[in-house]
């Protein structure tokens, strides 16, 4: 069991919750003129009731409700500090300063020069944004630098057309060209002479050789 007095860190109250609820637990169970459960849900609710009010400073005596104001007055103290505000400001001025403070943030992230004096509107961070991404853009089809969407659109269209053109181009050469499968004709020459001997009665027919393709 922890010294009450103590305030733990944030990310430790739920163990030391855990272990004054064993404790009221135990003591109940042991406790010979204990009630029902009823008396041990009245016990719980005191022992933890006393010991987050004096966590966050209200007394032990406090109600729910009081230690939830304490308790948030505490947090918005600490949130407000952080963000620059007074430690007693409302939540409106410090979610007013926040969204600056974000907004400011982002306005240097892409390329504004801006800051907590001279606040720059969501309006020309997105203009920005609209710019940088139209001018990128721009670059990778090939336009100018500052062209407008139609004109990006414009040259991305004529750059798929020549891309097509160019596939139909090559698919029309394929087709026009021979096939490697089909066999190449061979050709025969046809040759005409003329014999002549002595003895015509012999040979008397001119012998032709031909010169067409062969099957």
């Amino acid at each position: 069991m922890t010294d009450n007095h103590t305030p733990p860190k944030p990310e430790d109250m739920g163990e030391h919750l855990d272990e004054e609820l064993q404790d009221t637990v135990n003591a109940w169970a042991e406790d010979a003129s204990s009630g029902d459960a009823e008396d041990l849900a009245a016990r719980i609710d005191d022992r933890l009731r006393r010991l987050i009010a004096d966590w966050v400073g209200a007394g032990e005596e406090a109600d729910w409700k009081t230690i939830g104001a304490k308790m948030d007055a505490s947090t918005r103290a600490a949130i407000a500090q952080w963000v620059g505000e007074d430690e007693n400001a409302d939540w409106g001025a410090i979610s007013e300063r926040m969204e600056s403070r974000i907004r400011t943030g982002v306005a240097r992230l892409v390329g504004l020069n801006a800051d907590e004096e001279t606040s720059v509107s969501w309006a020309e961070v997105g203009a920005k944004v609209e710019q940088d991404v139209r001018g990128w853009v721009s670059k990778l089809v090939g336009a100018e630098e500052d062209a407008d969407w139609k004109s990006i659109g414009d040259r991305l269209a004529q750059q798929v057309r020549e891309a097509v053109d160019k596939v139909s181009e090559s698919l029309q050469k394929d087709k026009d060209a021979p096939s490697p499968d089909q066999p190449e004709r061979r050709v025969e020459r046809i040759v005409i002479e003329s014999s002549e001997t002595e003895d015509a009665s012999d040979n008397d027919t001119p012998r032709v050789e031909s010169e067409e393709p062969a099957d």
